[in-house]
C-alpha cells in the first residue's frame, strides 16, 4: 500500500511539473523584440477590429476605454520592440538542407529566433555564430564560429546568450549546424 501511495504522490508531481503555469509569462516572452512586436501590432488590431466591426461591447463607454487602453498598449509594446531590432542585426532564414524559416535578431549580446521559426528535428542541431558571409563557401564550422550551444526548440520564440564581442558586427551569419551529421541545414545572413 506504502509502494502505490508513493507512485501516485510521483505521478502527480511529474502532471504538476506539466502544467500550464510551468510555461512563461507574456512579458517574459516579449523579452524577445521579435515577438514582442508581433504581439503588439496583432494586439491593436484584435482590438481596433472590435471598433470596427462595430461590437456592441465597443459602445459601452467603460469598454471602449478598456479597449483604447490596449490600443494604445500594443501599439507602444510594437514600437519600443522595432526600435531595439533597428539597434540590432537582422537576418532570414535561408534552407540549406532540411526545411528552416524564421527571423533572427542579433542585438545586446543576445540572439532572438521569432515566433514563427521552424526547423525539421536532427541530430544535433547546434545555433552557431560566424563572420563568414555565407558557409556554404568554407569547411564548417570555421575557426571564427562560436557554438551557442544546442537549439532549445525547432519551432518557436528562443533566445541565446552571446559573449560579449568588441565588434559584433563582424558575426554576420547565423548557422544551424548539425554537429553529428556534419552539415549545414540554414543560415541567415545578419545586417543592419
Amino acid at each position: 500500500m506504502r509502494s502505490s501511495h508513493l507512485s501516485i504522490v510521483g505521478i502527480a508531481l511529474l502532471l504538476s511539473a506539466c502544467s500550464p503555469t510551468a510555461g512563461t509569462s507574456i512579458s517574459q516572452e516579449n523579452q524577445n523584440p521579435l515577438t514582442a512586436s508581433r504581439y503588439g501590432d496583432e494586439l491593436a488590431d484584435s482590438m481596433a477590429n472590435i471598433v470596427i466591426q462595430d461590437d456592441p461591447i465597443a459602445k459601452d463607454p467603460a469598454m471602449r476605454s478598456v479597449i483604447d487602453a490596449q490600443i494604445t498598449l500594443g501599439k507602444k509594446i510594437a514600437d519600443n520592440a522595432r526600435t531595439k531590432q533597428e539597434q540590432g542585426m537582422k537576418g532570414s532564414l535561408v534552407q540549406v538542407k532540411n526545411e528552416v524559416s524564421g527571423y533572427i535578431l542579433y542585438v545586446d549580446d543576445t540572439l532572438f529566433l521569432s515566433s514563427d521559426f521552424v526547423a525539421v528535428p536532427s541530430a544535433d542541431l547546434r545555433v552557431m555564430l560566424t563572420t563568414v558571409v555565407d558557409p556554404r563557401d568554407v569547411v564548417f564550422p570555421d575557426k571564427t564560429a562560436m557554438d551557442l550551444g544546442t537549439i532549445q526548440s525547432f519551432y518557436g520564440a528562443q533566445q541565446y546568450a552571446v559573449p560579449h564581442q568588441d565588434k559584433p558586427e563582424l558575426y554576420r551569419t547565423l548557422v544551424l549546424f548539425d554537429r553529428k551529421l556534419k552539415r549545414i541545414e540554414g543560415f541567415a545572413q545578419l545586417s543592419k
